[in-house]
């Protein structure tokens, strides 16, 4: 976020984080979803998608996830049976899941940083190597839901 004269604590970022996730989990995949302790290292690949926001706050919303839970998530997600972590329709809802994650934090945002743009999502298997370091300020999240472990980090 841009500097201002009272920058936001974190625990109010964390907070709408967490409230953000929970509601999306909640309406779009009829699941509920829950905030864990610590990090969790992710280790069999990643799918990454990212959000950027733009004016107001200046940032990055990154959603990460093994590929099979991307599967499940578009299983979720999609109402579909069986996704296959290869599919491109696992992408496209991981990259709807960071959308709607990150809209949903901005909404939560006061007046003028809920004014921010956020961008269409980009999303691609090569981790998150080319994305580190983008930003000084980071708060990153692992959430579980049945079972299912992913991260998001905000940075600004």
């Amino acid at each position: 976020m841009q500097a201002t004269e009272n920058p936001t604590p974190h625990h109010e970022i964390v907070n709408r984080l967490d409230t953000a996730v929970s509601e999306v989990f909640e309406m779009m995949l009829e699941r509920s979803c829950d905030p864990m302790d610590g990090d969790v290292n992710i280790v069999d690949g990643r799918i990454v998608a990212r959000i950027q926001f733009t004016g107001a706050v200046s940032g990055e919303c990154i959603l990460y996830a093994s590929p099979a839970t991307a599967a499940v998530t578009a299983e979720a997600l999609l109402g579909t049976a069986s996704s296959e972590p290869a599919d491109p329709m696992v992408d496209d809802a991981i990259g709807e899941l960071c959308n709607m994650i990150a809209g949903g934090w901005k909404s939560k945002l006061e007046h003028p940083q809920a004014g921010c743009l956020i961008s269409v999502p980009a999303v691609t298997r090569e981790g998150l190597g080319a994305l580190e370091g983008k930003f000084g300020t980071k708060f990153s999240r692992t959430y579980s839901f049945q079972g299912n472990v992913f991260g998001i980090v905000l940075a600004f």
